[in-house]
């Protein structure tokens, strides 16, 4: 996954969407397989995304950006 831990209440950049809040994690079966999904609310377009939380990372899903990331930018 990637280097932070997600907690539900976090904002987090979706590279497709913008800025969502993580609503939480949903364990759902397609096809006989088993997977942890992590819920996404982007308020701005009307849309909740539901992202298998082992391609979080390929995906680009991010924390946002700290003022010290954004200051030293």
């Amino acid at each position: 996954m990637s280097d932070f831990k997600f907690t539900p209440g976090d904002f987090v950049v979706y590279p497709a969407h913008g800025v969502g809040k993580l609503i939480g994690s949903e364990l759902h079966e397609i096809s006989g397989h088993h997977f942890e999904l992590l819920v996404i609310n982007f308020d701005k377009e009307r849309m909740t995304l539901r992202l298998p939380i082992h391609k979080a990372k390929a995906a680009g899903l991010r924390p946002l950006s700290s003022l010290d990331d954004m200051s030293s930018a």
